[in-house]
């Protein structure tokens, strides 16, 4: 009798920490965001190492039309697969890379090293089906300062989470001075990977040669989780939802029977 009050004085609590529990994670899932820049220009000034452990500068890259892509190496969830999408629609449009345009992809993760991103450039340049002259891509690592910097004022919001990063996964076009002329939400294949129209890539492009700003369509994007390597928005809000709601069903359980035995 005694275990069973205290059971019940203690449920409180239970449910209260089942509730709070449930709101950090809707809040760590809305803190990855995209919030559209367009028209405003990135620091080109900022300082990244490339994946020869150089220093660089942004103004010393950006000096075509260029596709920012905002990942970490190391990543289990959307940044992989987001690459091979990019590598694969590399072979696919019209314009060449490292004439027309260029590709930088920034690691969000200030622990990585050029190592890593040495790693990452070899695979993904060896999957595309036309040569990539090696200015073309770039694979960037830097510190935290810089990152910050550079995800804020292109609108990437991302934070950590369970060992990763929480983020979205879109390409950013920008033309040669800096400025954000496009957001490009990619779409999903059947099998629930990253699919990039060649088209609309072809057309960013072009955008981003002659500075024109170019609205985006919103789209759920799809969410790096650590823990949910391919798992969409919606999943992951039903999967919050639906812990919650079991757990606070198993405590009512639990309440009813202790009245019942009382």
């Amino acid at each position: 009798m005694f275990k069973e009050r205290k059971t019940v004085r203690i449920l409180p609590f239970i449910i209260l920490f089942i509730f709070n529990i449930s709101a950090v994670s809707f809040a760590d899932y809305n803190s990855a965001e995209i919030v559209h820049h367009l028209g405003m220009r990135i620091p080109m000034d900022l300082t990244f190492t490339n994946s020869d452990g150089s220093k660089v500068l942004l103004k010393d890259l950006i000096n075509e039309p260029t596709v920012l892509d905002f990942c970490y190496y190391n990543c289990a969830g959307i940044c992989t697969p987001l690459m091979l999408e990019v590598s694969d629609v590399i072979g696919k449009v019209k314009y060449e890379p490292g004439k027309d345009y260029n590709i930088i992809s920034i690691s969000i993760d200030q622990n990585e090293t050029p190592t890593m991103a040495a790693g990452k450039k070899r695979a993904m340049i060896g999957m595309a089906n036309r040569e990539v002259p090696d200015s073309a891509w770039m694979f960037l690592t830097g510190d935290s300062t810089n990152i910050y910097k550079l995800t804020d004022a292109a609108g990437f919001r991302f934070k950590r989470n369970f060992g990763g990063f929480l983020h979205k996964g879109v390409l950013i076009f920008v033309d040669k001075t800096g400025k954000i002329v496009q957001y490009l939400d990619p779409g999903y294949k059947k099998t629930g990977d990253f699919a990039i129209l060649p088209s609309n890539f072809e057309l960013a492009i072009e955008k981003a040669g002659k500075g024109e700003v170019t609205s985006t369509i919103e789209k759920v994007l799809q969410t790096c989780y650590s823990f949910i390597p391919k798992g969409n928005d919606l999943l992951v809000l039903l999967l919050v939802l639906a812990s919650g709601l079991i757990s606070v069903a198993v405590v009512f359980i639990v309440v009813k029977k202790a009245k019942l035995n009382t």
